[in-house]
């Protein structure tokens, strides 16, 4: 069996990251000579080319593409472990960043950063990002852990890498977000029955990011229409703020309401077993650090206040 080199993976992914020997001589500090043999010794070694010339720089072939894939991933681990190790001479291994999306920093995570920085010597640090932009942050060695949601309409929008522990706290309801002078919102107040969004179809529609976009139109499509999507913010001061004026209705988590609503709107339940999304934990494979399980335990109580 052929005994890979982790170092050619890292220069493969370079290579193919940079587009030339030269780029990657500059960028690393090895000389082009040196990289070519790391190359040619691996191709013999494999029997098969990983790299071809072109008038423009250097390009990978198909098995080259495979090792660099790889190769990015021990570029991204020992870029975290020089992180770490700078952390640990900084502050110990008692600093943690979490990432999170808007409405879920804005309520639980609120409570846990206040909580551990009077109970606890682990000093929390929060960044809102959302889903797929926390994910790689994470795998990129940029946080430590994060809370992330996936749509139970659409639960394989999102990639989870194999290097990821996924530990779900819970459902999020979605509502639908109206004027309370409209007729939807009048006949949940006298029947206080979920609303279907059919019962909306006419209506403008104000979505999220990417993410919600693609969980609204899949929700509509349940229902039997495709919405007419005219605005678009991942900000729901925002969102309430143009349902308010009029121009449109919404799909909103429950958590965004919990913080604040508008007097003149209604957050009603929609009638869909789909309407709702599992809020996670992530953190990464094997990093089982004190102070990253005293963070995912404390979040996990105080999720349970918001949570289905």
């Amino acid at each position: 069996m052929v005994q890979l080199n982790p170092q050619v993976m890292v220069t493969l992914w370079n290579i193919e990251r940079l587009g030339s020997f030269s780029a990657v001589a500059r960028e690393t500090g090895w000389s082009q000579p040196a990289i070519s043999k790391q190359i040619r010794k691996c191709e013999e070694e494999l029997k098969t080319t990983l790299v071809r010339r072109t008038p423009h720089g250097a390009e990978l072939t198909p098995v080259g593409l495979i090792l660099s894939r790889h190769g990015q991933l021990i570029d991204n681990r020992l870029t975290l472990a020089r992180k770490d190790i700078e952390e640990y001479a900084r502050h110990g291994a008692s600093h943690i960043r979490l990432v999170a999306p808007p409405s879920i920093c804005s309520s639980f995570v609120a409570r846990v950063l206040v909580h551990m920085s009077w109970a606890s010597d682990v000093r929390l640090s929060i960044m809102q990002m959302e889903p797929p932009e926390a994910l790689d942050a994470l795998c990129r060695g940029m946080a430590d852990c994060a809370l992330i949601f996936r749509y139970s309409s659409i639960p394989n929008f999102l990639e989870i890498r194999e290097n990821l522990d996924m530990d779900s706290f819970g459902l999020d309801l979605l509502l639908l977000l109206v004027s309370r002078a409209s007729k939807i919102a009048k006949r949940f107040a006298s029947t206080q029955e979920p609303v279907s969004l059919s019962s909306a179809r006419d209506e403008h529609w104000i979505a999220g990011c990417e993410t919600c976009q693609a969980n609204l139109i899949s929700l509509a499509k349940d229902a039997g229409f495709s919405p007419d999507i005219t605005h678009s913010t991942d900000d729901y001061w925002a969102t309430q703020n143009l349902v308010e004026t009029g121009m449109g209705v919404s799909i909103v988590p429950q958590l965004s309401t919990r913080t604040y609503l508008r007097d003149d709107l209604m957050a009603c339940p929609i009638e869909d077993h789909n309407a709702c999304r599992e809020v996670f934990f992530v953190k990464r494979a094997g990093d089982d650090r004190p102070a990253l399980t005293m963070v995912r335990d404390e979040t996990r109580r105080a999720s349970r206040r918001y949570l289905a």
